[in-house]
């Protein structure tokens, strides 16, 4: 685990989150638009040439539902994280992190590490969550570091 990664728990699943900047944002809404307007365009231009028929028909919703819901999901996707990094420096409560269980763990044909954190703070309620993951700078046992907290969710942040 590294100092600077965000940390989102949700149903006993743990997943890191990276925020994207301005730039990624766009270009993850221009991605799920292009993917969402595919469908209909592909229909529209075979019209255009002449070759209209039901396999167009056909082709074109699967390309609009396959394709266009990934690219709407990559939208809700973007936009649903970035509301959750924005609460979370807003609404962060300060707490402490310390890792209390560090192993060594096969990860696939390389050796990661499975790190427990035990999180608590005056505003926060003490709790664990486990990770596993390449070695960084948070990985020694006993090692204690600052955490903003949002605790309607479990998010928080290794802040350094």
């Amino acid at each position: 685990m590294r100092s600077d990664e965000l940390w989102i728990a949700e149903d006993g699943n743990i997943d890191r989150v990276v925020p994207k900047g301005p730039l990624a944002r766009f270009a993850s809404y221009a991605s799920g638009v292009i993917a969402l307007l595919l469908g209909p365009a592909l229909i529209v231009v075979v019209v255009a040439v002449g070759e209209f028929g039901w396999p167009t028909i056909v082709g074109g919703i699967a390309v609009l539902v396959v394709i266009g819901g990934l690219g709407l999901a990559s939208m809700v996707s973007t936009a649903r994280m970035q509301r959750r990094v924005e609460r979370l420096s807003q609404r962060g409560r300060p707490a402490v992190a310390e890792v209390v269980a560090s192993k060594p763990i096969p990860l696939g044909e390389e050796t990661g590490i499975e790190v427990t954190l035990r999180v608590s703070g005056a505003e926060v309620p003490s709790f664990q969550m486990t990770h596993r993951g390449m070695p960084g700078q948070v990985d020694r046992l006993g090692q204690r570091f600052p955490v903003l907290v949002d605790p309607a969710d479990g998010a928080y942040l290794l802040v350094r």
